[in-house]
């Protein structure tokens, strides 16, 4: 827990997300990469959250039998609600790029 709130910090991740970008696939999200790059934070579409929940069961079943299945590690979906702005859902996961095995 330590790590992720390290990593998050709002202080050491200003930069990270002035430099961050539109994803070059077809949703056009939005996403950066923690300041340390263990952690993605991307945006995600009402419909892409919907099929996320909906595989979620299996999703979790798939790395619970699979300990070192190299998808990635997802460790939150988020919906941020602001006024007078339209809601974000954002989605949490480890950067498979920093993948160390721990046999």
């Amino acid at each position: 827990m330590d790590t992720l709130i390290k990593s998050l910090d709002a202080d050491n991740n200003r930069d990270m997300v002035f430099r961050s970008g539109e994803g070059a696939g077809a949703s056009g999200s939005f996403f950066f990469f923690s300041f340390d790059r263990k952690f993605i934070i991307k945006t995600m579409s009402d419909g892409e959250l919907k099929i996320f929940l909906k595989m979620l069961p299996e999703y979790e079943q798939h790395l619970t039998v699979n300990r070192k299945s190299l998808f990635s590690r997802i460790y939150g979906v988020y919906t941020i609600y602001m006024n007078k702005v339209s809601s974000v859902n954002l989605i949490l996961m480890a950067n498979t790029l920093n993948f160390k095995s721990k046999d």
